[in-house]
């Protein structure tokens, strides 16, 4: 005979399997029913951060956007000058600025020398150039008319120093260069070459060429007055002279990286290194070569903050403004 306990169980048990089994889930702290996406609440422990759970962007969250690229329309764009070796650059600006082929951007596009970019810019005929820095000279000019400029760095070249293939010497010092110009040493047995006597060329006052040799090379020493035919009136015809095959084993010359690698390549004749370094894109890039220069955009410190020449000049220091200075052959800044 059951017991009174026995029976009170049997009954029991057939009791809950009449009940459905959503009566039977464990209720979650939570608010919801175990098993839902939504993870548990856990109380943490004493002395320690709660953990929440990881929320993930669904598919109607906005992707993250790059920044608009800047244009400008043939009307906006401002009038630019240059040196003649930073014309490709200018030309590859203008192609990414207003959206135009090559063969409109080198229509739209004029650079004058150096000398002349600066002097349209003094005068107003111009609102930017790309140049290397201002000669004294220049800056006397500016100053004679009431301008000032701002000079901003927007890539990196090299100063380069040339001779004929048929020249032995495959390296000067910086110091031999300068002895050289001053009339110190006048024989290529002098520096390791052959018993010729050295043709230095030059280039012409307030050229960009002469500028930095003055600079970065003679820094304010004299440069001894040369014959009316070693002075060169273009950076092309430098390159010649030294090319050609009479001044094989005399001619020396300097020219801009960029131009003697790509712009006017001739195959007679050779870089020298500096101080023991060959110019190259990574020499100039890292600074190891002694005659890496900046490329500047200048503009005159009058221009209004909001004008489109700051715009596209802060534009060019851009990531995306770095790809049409590489375009044209330069370094870029990082």
């Amino acid at each position: 005979m059951r017991t009174l306990y026995e029976i009170f169980a049997v009954i029991m048990a057939a009791i809950l399997s009449l009940l459905p089994m959503s009566c039977l889930q464990p209720v979650n702290p939570s608010g919801g029913e175990s098993g839902s996406e939504r993870p548990p609440v856990t109380e943490p422990a004493p002395g320690t951060e709660p953990e929440y759970p990881t929320i993930l962007p669904t598919e109607t969250d906005p992707e993250p956007t790059e920044a608009e690229p800047f244009r400008l329309s043939k009307e906006d764009y401002p009038k630019v000058d240059g040196a003649t070796a930073m014309y490709p650059m200018s030309v590859e600006i203008a192609m990414a600025v207003i959206g135009m082929s090559e063969e409109d951007a080198e229509d739209f596009i004029t650079h004058n020398t150096t000398a002349k970019a600066y002097d349209n810019l003094i005068n107003r005929k111009a609102d930017l150039i790309f140049v290397s820095e201002p000669s004294d000279d220049i800056l006397r000019q500016a100053e004679e008319a009431g301008v000032t400029f701002e000079m901003v760095g927007i890539g990196r070249d090299g100063f380069v120093f040339v001779v004929n293939r048929d020249n032995p010497v495959e390296s000067l010092t910086v110091q031999q260069i300068r002895d050289i110009y001053t009339g110190k040493i006048t024989n290529w047995k002098e520096v390791g070459g052959a018993d010729v006597d050295i043709i230095p060329y030059q280039r012409e006052a307030n050229s960009g060429s002469q500028n930095l040799m003055e600079k970065m090379v003679m820094k304010g020493l004299p440069m001894m007055e040369a014959p009316v035919s070693f002075v060169i009136e273009s950076m092309s015809g430098l390159i010649d002279v030294v090319a050609s095959y009479q001044n094989s084993k005399a001619a020396l010359g300097y020219s801009i990286y960029l131009y003697a690698k790509d712009q006017y390549v001739k195959d007679s004749i050779k870089f020298l290194s500096i101080d023991g370094v060959y110019p190259t894109d990574d020499s100039i890039a890292d600074g190891s070569y002694p005659l890496s220069k900046i490329v500047y955009a200048i503009y005159r410190s009058d221009e209004p903050e909001d004008s489109n020449v700051r715009k596209l000049v802060q534009w060019l220091r851009t990531e995306e403004g770095q790809v049409p200075v590489e375009a044209g052959g330069y370094v870029g800044l990082k």
